[in-house]
């Protein structure tokens, strides 16, 4: 096939062809942008919706918080009224164990006329008062008193004898631990 074209008439045709080429990539180009704005303009519109939603369900749940006030305020009160009993608790002493620990320590033919406990009795010397049948249960008591990490400092302050059932009187002079309650 032979050409027989001029020259100039197939470098306008060929100019064409690019122009042809070149108005297809700028439709393109422009559809590319049309598309991206377009889905800009409806990511917007999205967020925007969303952002009200948002903020109307922050209003709606500020409402329920004002209503909640008064329940925090009575829950907070309520951790504050444990922790104070708790610390009660945690200071208190437990007079019936110590009692009973006492009790345990008495030897047969020993009976104490009264124990009187409070706060201030532990860590403090303090008298007793008992009665035995002999004077070998009075030493016995002594000896038990001794023996126990209940008490320490134990001596007699006074023995002395009677009549009755338990006719020997001791007066013991002892100190109860402070840790005995625990």
């Amino acid at each position: 096939m032979i050409n027989l074209l001029p020259p100039d008439e197939k470098r306008q045709i060929q100019a064409g062809r690019s122009n042809v080429l070149l108005l297809r990539y700028n439709i393109l180009l422009v559809a590319a942008v049309g598309f991206l704005m377009a889905a800009i303009g409806i990511v917007y519109a999205y967020l925007g919706n969303t952002k009200a939603g948002a903020e109307q369900t922050i209003k709606e749940n500020q409402a329920k918080v004002v209503g909640f006030a008064a329940t925090e305020k009575e829950a907070n009160d309520f951790k504050n009224n444990l922790t104070i009993a708790k610390q009660i608790l945690g200071k208190e002493v437990t007079y019936t164990k110590v009692i009973l620990d006492i009790s345990a320590l008495l030897p047969k033919g020993v009976v104490l006329d009264s124990l009187n406990l409070d706060s201030k009795t532990f860590g403090t010397p303090i008298t007793l008062n008992a009665h035995a049948k002999s004077i070998d249960d009075a030493i016995a008591l002594k000896t038990a008193f001794q023996n126990s990490p209940l008490f320490s400092n134990v001596n007699f302050q006074s023995i002395s004898n009677g009549e009755g059932a338990y006719p020997v009187q001791v007066n013991l002079n002892v100190t109860i631990n402070k840790d005995a309650s625990k």
